[in-house]
């Protein structure tokens, strides 16, 4: 039984789901350039709200293919012919990969970081409790990391690490994907990642109410 395919992250991405990784991240890339607002030629065949939800869809279908993990228990579900679109999406499935055991999500590699530690600041960081874009950006050249270098180890688009540091609301996906963002540059950047999500969500979330 074949899904609805605006919900098969396959057919999303243009994908067979015999493909490898490196296929999922080249059609990622080539979806991107292709519904980025940079496109010049995008809205000429769509509006640009279209593009916007195209966008989201494709990295949604990302979140979930581009996770060695996420994705074998996203194809169990497609040969069981599961319909239900909330079962296949990504919060839900990182919500069950983490309780069952034969579903474990990896570990993030913990960069080595190279920098003058500053006690002062050690301290700031370690009693923060208000973590906005602004103070993650501080935090991330204090420790000597370009925002290329972070998009390099986290795989995340130096467009979104930026836009993550500015709190650019209408330039982020939707926040269950800005809180999987955090999260590996949290862990990165040798972060409490809980405290600092937290908190961050709580601001991001909070601009947007006033907004």
């Amino acid at each position: 039984m074949e899904m609805n395919t605006k919900f098969n992250h396959y057919d999303i991405l243009e994908l067979s789901p015999q493909c490898s990784q490196n296929d999922i991240t080249d059609a990622y890339n080539k979806a991107k350039a292709t519904y980025s607002g940079q496109n010049p030629a995008l809205y000429t065949i769509f509006s640009e709200q279209e593009a916007r939800e195209y966008l989201r869809l494709v990295e949604e279908a990302y979140a979930v293919l581009g996770n060695r993990s996420l994705r074998a228990l996203y194809d169990e579900k497609l040969v069981k012919g599961v319909v239900d679109t909330s079962k296949v999406a990504y919060d839900n499935l990182l919500q069950e990969s983490r309780t069952n055991k034969s579903h474990q999500l990896p570990k993030i590699q913990r960069f080595k970081l190279e920098y003058e530690a500053n006690p002062t600041f050690e301290e700031e960081i370690k009693i923060q409790s208000n973590w906005s874009g602004d103070f993650l950006k501080k935090v991330r050249e204090y420790k000597k990391v370009s925002l290329e270098q972070l998009a390099e180890i986290t795989k995340i688009t130096p467009f979104y690490l930026n836009a993550l540091e500015k709190m650019e609301r209408e330039n982020l996906p939707a926040p269950v994907f800005v809180r999987g963002y955090l999260v590996q540059v949290c862990r990165t950047l040798n972060l409490d990642d809980k405290k600092v999500a937290d908190s961050y969500m709580r601001v991001f979330k909070g601009a947007g109410e006033k907004a």
